[in-house]
Protein backbone atom coordinates (compact mmCIF):
# COMPACT_ATOMS: atom_id res chain seq x y z
CA UNK A 1 0.00 0.00 0.00
CA UNK A 2 1.31 3.32 -0.57
CA UNK A 3 -0.01 6.39 0.66
CA UNK A 4 1.24 9.78 2.13
CA UNK A 5 2.13 9.75 5.98
CA UNK A 6 -0.54 12.20 6.54
CA UNK A 7 -3.66 10.65 5.38
CA UNK A 8 -1.96 7.49 7.47
CA UNK A 9 -1.93 8.96 9.94
CA UNK A 10 -5.64 9.76 9.74
CA UNK A 11 -6.42 5.99 9.22
CA UNK A 12 -4.89 5.29 12.38
CA UNK A 13 -6.96 7.89 14.47
CA UNK A 14 -9.78 6.66 13.76
CA UNK A 15 -8.60 3.16 14.62
CA UNK A 16 -8.30 4.76 18.10
CA UNK A 17 -11.45 6.11 17.96
CA UNK A 18 -12.78 3.08 17.13
CA UNK A 19 -11.53 1.52 20.01
CA UNK A 20 -12.51 4.19 22.57
CA UNK A 21 -15.95 3.70 21.35
CA UNK A 22 -15.49 -0.05 22.01
CA UNK A 23 -14.30 0.73 25.11
CA UNK A 24 -17.14 3.53 26.02
CA UNK A 25 -19.73 0.12 25.13
CA UNK A 26 -18.56 -2.50 26.87
CA UNK A 27 -18.27 -0.37 29.90
CA UNK A 28 -22.11 0.92 29.84
CA UNK A 29 -22.66 -3.02 29.25
CA UNK A 30 -20.93 -3.78 32.39
CA UNK A 31 -22.79 -0.77 34.72
CA UNK A 32 -26.27 -2.07 33.56
CA UNK A 33 -25.23 -6.16 34.32
CA UNK A 34 -24.27 -4.82 37.92
CA UNK A 35 -26.75 -2.58 39.02
CA UNK A 36 -28.98 -5.92 37.64
CA UNK A 37 -26.85 -8.37 38.88
CA UNK A 38 -25.09 -7.61 42.35
CA UNK A 39 -24.14 -11.29 42.72
CA UNK A 40 -21.75 -10.71 39.20
CA UNK A 41 -19.61 -8.39 41.35
CA UNK A 42 -19.54 -10.64 43.61
CA UNK A 43 -18.43 -13.71 41.07
CA UNK A 44 -15.68 -10.41 39.81
CA UNK A 45 -14.32 -10.54 43.24
CA UNK A 46 -13.83 -13.61 44.12
CA UNK A 47 -12.00 -14.18 40.81
CA UNK A 48 -9.75 -11.36 41.79
CA UNK A 49 -9.06 -12.78 45.64
CA UNK A 50 -8.13 -16.13 43.94
CA UNK A 51 -5.76 -14.39 41.47
CA UNK A 52 -4.29 -12.50 44.33
CA UNK A 53 -3.53 -15.72 46.36
CA UNK A 54 -2.12 -17.58 43.38
CA UNK A 55 0.34 -14.86 42.91
CA UNK A 56 1.12 -14.50 46.71
CA UNK A 57 1.28 -18.59 46.98
CA UNK A 58 3.02 -18.75 43.33
CA UNK A 59 6.01 -16.70 44.94
CA UNK A 60 6.10 -18.93 47.85
CA UNK A 61 6.91 -21.52 45.84
CA UNK A 62 3.84 -23.24 45.14
CA UNK A 63 4.38 -24.79 41.86
CA UNK A 64 0.92 -26.39 41.32
CA UNK A 65 -1.16 -23.09 42.03
CA UNK A 66 -1.41 -21.80 38.64
CA UNK A 67 -3.43 -24.83 37.53
CA UNK A 68 -5.57 -24.59 40.55
CA UNK A 69 -5.88 -20.91 39.66
CA UNK A 70 -6.75 -21.91 36.10
CA UNK A 71 -9.58 -24.57 37.32
CA UNK A 72 -10.98 -21.87 39.50
CA UNK A 73 -11.53 -19.10 37.32
CA UNK A 74 -12.93 -21.56 34.70
CA UNK A 75 -15.73 -22.37 37.66
CA UNK A 76 -16.06 -18.76 38.21
CA UNK A 77 -16.25 -18.40 34.42
CA UNK A 78 -19.10 -20.72 34.46
CA UNK A 79 -21.05 -19.40 37.18
CA UNK A 80 -20.47 -16.06 35.23
CA UNK A 81 -22.11 -17.16 32.29
CA UNK A 82 -24.91 -18.69 33.81
CA UNK A 83 -25.84 -15.78 35.57
CA UNK A 84 -25.58 -13.67 32.37
CA UNK A 85 -28.21 -16.11 30.74
CA UNK A 86 -30.47 -16.21 33.35
CA UNK A 87 -31.37 -13.03 33.37
CA UNK A 88 -31.61 -12.56 29.03
CA UNK A 89 -27.82 -11.61 28.60
CA UNK A 90 -26.22 -12.85 25.86
CA UNK A 91 -23.00 -14.91 26.97
CA UNK A 92 -20.97 -12.97 25.04
CA UNK A 93 -22.23 -9.43 26.69
CA UNK A 94 -19.38 -8.79 28.14
CA UNK A 95 -16.63 -10.40 26.13
CA UNK A 96 -14.23 -7.26 24.65
CA UNK A 97 -16.32 -5.37 21.90
CA UNK A 98 -14.20 -4.94 18.03
CA UNK A 99 -15.22 -3.61 14.81
CA UNK A 100 -12.58 -6.06 13.67
CA UNK A 101 -12.33 -9.21 15.45
CA UNK A 102 -9.58 -10.29 13.33
CA UNK A 103 -6.94 -7.50 14.14
CA UNK A 104 -9.17 -5.86 17.64
CA UNK A 105 -9.38 -2.91 15.88
CA UNK A 106 -5.27 -2.41 15.33
CA UNK A 107 -5.34 -2.57 11.86
CA UNK A 108 -2.42 -5.13 12.39
CA UNK A 109 -2.19 -8.75 12.45
CA UNK A 110 1.41 -9.22 13.20
CA UNK A 111 3.35 -7.10 11.35
CA UNK A 112 1.08 -7.35 8.22
CA UNK A 113 -1.38 -4.86 7.29
CA UNK A 114 -4.68 -6.81 8.20
CA UNK A 115 -7.63 -6.47 5.82
CA UNK A 116 -9.69 -3.75 6.99
CA UNK A 117 -6.79 -1.72 6.92
CA UNK A 118 -5.95 -2.85 3.19
CA UNK A 119 -9.65 -1.60 2.88
CA UNK A 120 -9.36 1.54 4.48
CA UNK A 121 -6.47 2.43 2.71
CA UNK A 122 -8.33 1.58 -1.02
CA UNK A 123 -10.98 3.72 0.69
CA UNK A 124 -8.99 6.32 1.07
CA UNK A 125 -6.99 6.46 -2.12
CA UNK A 126 -10.60 6.24 -4.43
CA UNK A 127 -11.45 9.10 -2.55
CA UNK A 128 -7.98 11.09 -3.60
CA UNK A 129 -8.39 9.85 -7.09
CA UNK A 130 -11.62 11.56 -7.47
CA UNK A 131 -12.84 9.07 -10.00
CA UNK A 132 -15.01 6.40 -7.67
CA UNK A 133 -18.37 7.45 -9.65
CA UNK A 134 -16.63 7.22 -13.04
CA UNK A 135 -14.41 3.66 -12.55
CA UNK A 136 -17.78 1.38 -11.54
CA UNK A 137 -18.83 2.06 -15.21
CA UNK A 138 -15.69 2.20 -16.69
CA UNK A 139 -12.98 -1.02 -16.33
CA UNK A 140 -11.77 -3.80 -17.61
CA UNK A 141 -14.87 -5.64 -17.43
CA UNK A 142 -17.20 -2.61 -18.51
CA UNK A 143 -14.89 -2.62 -21.70
CA UNK A 144 -16.98 -3.69 -24.97
CA UNK A 145 -14.22 -4.44 -27.67
CA UNK A 146 -17.07 -4.68 -29.93
CA UNK A 147 -17.61 -0.96 -30.33
CA UNK A 148 -14.19 -0.71 -32.31
CA UNK A 149 -14.69 -1.12 -36.09
CA UNK A 150 -12.80 -4.17 -37.42
CA UNK A 151 -9.98 -2.37 -38.72
CA UNK A 152 -8.69 -1.12 -35.45
CA UNK A 153 -9.88 -3.56 -33.36
CA UNK A 154 -6.66 -5.98 -33.63
CA UNK A 155 -4.14 -2.73 -32.72
CA UNK A 156 -6.71 -2.04 -29.62
CA UNK A 157 -6.48 -5.46 -28.47
CA UNK A 158 -2.57 -5.28 -28.60
CA UNK A 159 -3.58 -1.31 -26.40
CA UNK A 160 -5.65 -3.48 -23.97
CA UNK A 161 -3.02 -6.32 -23.61
CA UNK A 162 -0.06 -3.57 -22.91
CA UNK A 163 -2.64 -1.90 -20.31
CA UNK A 164 -3.28 -5.35 -18.44
CA UNK A 165 0.27 -6.35 -18.48
CA UNK A 166 1.44 -2.44 -17.41
CA UNK A 167 -1.16 -3.13 -14.31
CA UNK A 168 0.45 -7.05 -13.93
CA UNK A 169 4.37 -5.47 -13.41
CA UNK A 170 3.39 -2.40 -11.83
CA UNK A 171 5.43 -3.21 -8.50
CA UNK A 172 8.34 -4.44 -10.45
CA UNK A 173 8.70 -1.59 -12.86
CA UNK A 174 8.07 2.29 -13.17
CA UNK A 175 6.48 2.13 -17.40
CA UNK A 176 4.86 5.08 -18.84
CA UNK A 177 2.22 5.47 -20.95
CA UNK A 178 1.18 8.08 -23.79
CA UNK A 179 -2.17 7.61 -25.77
CA UNK A 180 -2.35 9.64 -28.44
CA UNK A 181 -5.66 9.90 -30.96
CA UNK A 182 -8.83 11.50 -31.54
CA UNK A 183 -11.96 12.62 -29.61
CA UNK A 184 -14.01 9.92 -27.76
CA UNK A 185 -11.48 7.43 -29.70
CA UNK A 186 -11.17 5.24 -25.76
CA UNK A 187 -7.75 6.78 -24.53
CA UNK A 188 -9.59 7.60 -21.42
CA UNK A 189 -11.38 4.85 -21.05
CA UNK A 190 -8.12 2.32 -20.93
CA UNK A 191 -6.99 5.18 -18.61
CA UNK A 192 -9.89 4.79 -16.16
CA UNK A 193 -9.39 0.73 -16.81
CA UNK A 194 -6.13 0.52 -15.31
CA UNK A 195 -6.50 3.30 -12.90
CA UNK A 196 -9.06 1.47 -11.34
CA UNK A 197 -6.89 -1.90 -11.30
CA UNK A 198 -4.44 0.02 -9.24
CA UNK A 199 -6.49 1.67 -6.99
CA UNK A 200 -8.19 -1.87 -6.09
CA UNK A 201 -4.54 -3.05 -5.55
CA UNK A 202 -4.04 -0.61 -3.04
CA UNK A 203 -1.55 1.48 -5.45
CA UNK A 204 -1.97 5.78 -4.85
CA UNK A 205 -3.52 7.00 -8.17
CA UNK A 206 -3.70 10.26 -9.03
CA UNK A 207 -5.86 11.78 -11.80
CA UNK A 208 -6.05 15.17 -13.09
CA UNK A 209 -7.44 16.65 -16.70
CA UNK A 210 -4.10 19.00 -18.26
CA UNK A 211 -7.05 21.83 -17.44
CA UNK A 212 -7.33 21.28 -14.33
CA UNK A 213 -3.83 19.98 -13.65
CA UNK A 214 -2.23 23.75 -14.79
CA UNK A 215 -5.13 25.45 -12.86
CA UNK A 216 -3.87 23.73 -10.11
CA UNK A 217 -0.06 24.40 -10.32
CA UNK A 218 -0.79 27.76 -11.20
CA UNK A 219 -3.21 28.20 -8.15
CA UNK A 220 -0.54 26.52 -5.81
CA UNK A 221 2.30 28.24 -7.36
CA UNK A 222 1.17 32.31 -6.89
CA UNK A 223 -1.37 32.26 -4.52
CA UNK A 224 -0.38 32.74 -0.90
CA UNK A 225 -1.30 29.28 0.47
CA UNK A 226 0.15 27.53 3.46
CA UNK A 227 3.39 25.88 2.72
CA UNK A 228 2.08 22.35 4.26
CA UNK A 229 -0.60 22.59 1.48
CA UNK A 230 1.67 23.49 -1.04
CA UNK A 231 3.68 20.41 -0.46
CA UNK A 232 0.77 18.30 0.37
CA UNK A 233 -0.39 19.19 -3.03
CA UNK A 234 3.34 18.81 -4.90
CA UNK A 235 3.99 15.57 -2.99
CA UNK A 236 0.44 14.09 -4.74
CA UNK A 237 2.11 14.94 -8.21
CA UNK A 238 5.34 13.92 -7.90
CA UNK A 239 4.90 11.08 -5.51
CA UNK A 240 2.25 9.26 -6.05
CA UNK A 241 2.21 5.68 -7.54
CA UNK A 242 0.49 6.52 -10.75
CA UNK A 243 -0.44 10.24 -12.19
CA UNK A 244 -2.51 10.51 -15.19
CA UNK A 245 -2.73 13.39 -17.21
CA UNK A 246 -5.90 13.48 -19.35
CA UNK A 247 -6.17 15.44 -22.68
CA UNK A 248 -2.93 17.20 -22.67
CA UNK A 249 -3.32 20.16 -24.93
CA UNK A 250 -6.65 21.63 -23.97
CA UNK A 251 -5.22 23.62 -21.46
CA UNK A 252 -4.15 27.38 -22.09
CA UNK A 253 -0.40 26.57 -23.17
CA UNK A 254 2.15 29.12 -22.86
CA UNK A 255 5.39 29.40 -21.26
CA UNK A 256 4.70 28.81 -17.59
CA UNK A 257 2.64 25.51 -18.40
CA UNK A 258 5.18 23.76 -21.04
CA UNK A 259 8.02 24.42 -17.58
CA UNK A 260 5.49 22.53 -15.28
CA UNK A 261 5.02 19.64 -17.48
CA UNK A 262 8.79 19.55 -17.87
CA UNK A 263 9.31 19.84 -14.26
CA UNK A 264 6.62 17.02 -13.87
CA UNK A 265 7.79 14.40 -15.86
CA UNK A 266 11.43 14.56 -14.63
CA UNK A 267 10.99 14.56 -10.80
CA UNK A 268 8.41 11.71 -11.27
CA UNK A 269 11.51 10.12 -13.83
CA UNK A 270 14.32 10.54 -11.03
CA UNK A 271 11.37 9.30 -8.68
CA UNK A 272 10.53 6.37 -10.80
CA UNK A 273 7.40 6.77 -10.30
CA UNK A 274 4.61 6.00 -13.47
CA UNK A 275 2.57 8.27 -15.51
CA UNK A 276 0.17 8.11 -18.22
CA UNK A 277 -0.96 10.81 -20.28
CA UNK A 278 -3.71 10.95 -23.14
CA UNK A 279 -4.14 13.56 -25.55
CA UNK A 280 -5.03 14.62 -28.98
CA UNK A 281 -1.93 16.34 -29.87
CA UNK A 282 0.32 14.97 -32.81
CA UNK A 283 3.63 14.41 -31.26
CA UNK A 284 4.93 17.78 -33.64
CA UNK A 285 2.18 19.44 -31.82
CA UNK A 286 3.95 18.45 -28.43
CA UNK A 287 7.26 19.47 -29.29
CA UNK A 288 5.92 23.11 -30.31
CA UNK A 289 3.75 23.30 -27.45
CA UNK A 290 5.49 22.27 -24.31
CA UNK A 291 9.15 21.75 -25.97
CA UNK A 292 11.51 19.73 -27.37
CA UNK A 293 13.01 18.63 -24.47
CA UNK A 294 9.80 17.70 -22.81
CA UNK A 295 9.00 15.66 -26.11
CA UNK A 296 12.28 13.84 -25.82
CA UNK A 297 11.79 13.16 -22.26
CA UNK A 298 8.62 11.68 -23.75
CA UNK A 299 10.03 10.08 -26.83
CA UNK A 300 12.42 8.43 -24.41
CA UNK A 301 10.97 6.94 -21.55
CA UNK A 302 7.10 6.44 -22.30
CA UNK A 303 5.43 3.90 -24.25
CA UNK A 304 3.82 5.26 -27.43
CA UNK A 305 -0.28 3.95 -28.17
CA UNK A 306 -2.43 5.27 -30.90
CA UNK A 307 -5.96 4.90 -30.63
CA UNK A 308 -7.62 5.20 -34.55
CA UNK A 309 -11.05 5.27 -35.54
CA UNK A 310 -14.13 7.23 -35.09
CA UNK A 311 -15.86 8.79 -31.50
CA UNK A 312 -17.09 5.66 -29.80
CA UNK A 313 -19.12 7.99 -26.92
CA UNK A 314 -21.08 9.50 -30.83
CA UNK A 315 -21.55 5.60 -31.39
CA UNK A 316 -22.50 4.84 -27.84
CA UNK A 317 -25.27 7.31 -28.20
CA UNK A 318 -26.51 5.92 -32.17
Amino acid sequence: MSMNDADFRSIMAEYDEIRDKNSRLLEDRKKEVLEKLPQYKELEDRAALAAFSAGKKSMEGDSDVLTELDKELNKIAGEKEKLLTAAGFPRDYLMPIYDCPDCKDTGFIGNEKCHCLKQRIINSLYRQSHLNEILERENFETSDLSLFSPGILPDIRQVYMAAKDFVKTFAQSSRNMLFLGGVGSGKTFLTNCIAKELLDGGYSVVYFTAFRLFELIADHTFRDAENGEREGFFSNIYDSDLLIIDDLGTENTNSFVAGQLFNILNEREIRRKSTIISSNLALKSIKDLYSERSLSRIISNYELYYFRGEDLRMKKKG
